[in-house]
């Protein structure tokens, strides 16, 4: 058991190491990354960060949907619980604050666990569904998509990713039985994971959570696009939003992909590289990056630890 949490803690690791190796390579000029960080105005992150904060509370909305569908009440505080589990998120590797968030509420409740867990399946599946169909509304307004920076300048990288992946993923199946097991009870609890879908028949619903989940991701984007304008000056809003929805969509679909917490290194490394190949140069785009990862990061964080310790202090009283 222990080796196969040393794999679990390892694997993230060596992702977000190549990913961050991966910008040290494409980046021309880390000097001017550092210069451009340093001039950015308060407005510009204060308004950023409240604007995400928005997003935070249609996915509280959203949770609170898919939960009452599955559950017919609850008594904790459910936004406290969606900023705890994003929080959770950046703290902890591979996404593991989801199962944090739900850890907390089955001890509240007293709730099935994989049930409780769909409810946060069901909204990061239609998380992916939203970030591709913006993917693809956007990319005709690109005038030019260098696919070939995907394609060859990173081909070492993808070939050490694969072959990790495969060599772990056969050597812990040889090794622990454990992961035959877990792979037999996962498929017993699909229907668990699928409960909303399964149980749901309101068009109502799966219409109202398709609008929520795109609307929080086009607002999401309006976080890249406000420190992008300060910086990126010579493009018309429309085109430069444009661009940023594709941004916001790559960066976010590489969440799929094992990192260390607040997928450092795998947010920076496709959202430089999917600003390089529309244009931006890399400097640029990394400093647009870098900032937006830091105002999706830290705020929400602090947020976070600020409810967990009025928790403990209301507890001890």
């Amino acid at each position: 058991m222990n080796k196969i949490i040393k794999i679990n803690n390892i694997l993230p690791l060596i992702f977000s190491a190549l990913f961050i190796f991966g910008i040290y390579k494409i980046v021309n000029d880390f000097s001017l990354i550092f210069e451009n960080i340093s001039k950015v105005s308060f407005s510009v992150l204060f308004l950023s960060s409240m604007i995400y904060f928005t997003s935070v509370i249609l996915r509280y909305i959203r949770w609170k949907i898919i939960y009452s569908h599955l559950f017919t009440s609850y008594k904790f505080n459910m936004l406290n619980e969606t900023i705890i589990g994003y929080m959770a998120n950046n703290l902890l590797p591979f996404r593991i604050g989801e199962l944090y968030r739900v850890n907390r509420i089955i001890k509240k409740e007293k709730n099935k666990f994989f049930r409780v867990l769909s409810t946060i399946f069901t909204e990061r599946l239609f998380d992916v569904i939203s970030l591709v169909i913006i993917l693809i509304i956007a990319f005709p307004f690109i005038e030019e998509f260098d696919l070939r920076l995907f394609q060859l300048q990173n081909t070492f990288l993808l070939i050490l990713i694969i072959l990790i992946v495969f060599i772990l993923f056969f050597l812990t199946l040889k090794r622990f039985k454990i992961f035959e097991n877990l792979l037999k009870s996962l498929i017993n609890l699909f229907n668990d994971l699928l409960a909303f879908f399964i149980e749901c028949k309101s068009y109502k619903k799966y219409f109202a959570i398709v609008i929520l989940s795109l609307s929080i991701w086009i607002i999401e984007s309006f976080v890249y696009f406000i420190v992008a304008d300060y910086f990126i000056t010579n493009l018309s809003n429309f085109y430069l939003f444009s661009i940023i929805l594709i941004v916001c969509s790559i960066t976010n679909l590489s969440g799929i992909i094992p990192s260390l917490p607040g997928n450092i290194g795998n947010f920076e490394f496709f959202g430089t590289l999917a600003f390089l190949a529309m244009g931006i140069s890399s400097s640029l785009g990394a400093t647009v990056i870098i900032i937006v990862h830091l105002v999706l990061f830290i705020p929400i964080s602090i947020l976070g630890f600020i409810i967990l310790s009025l928790e403990k202090i209301s507890s001890k009283n």
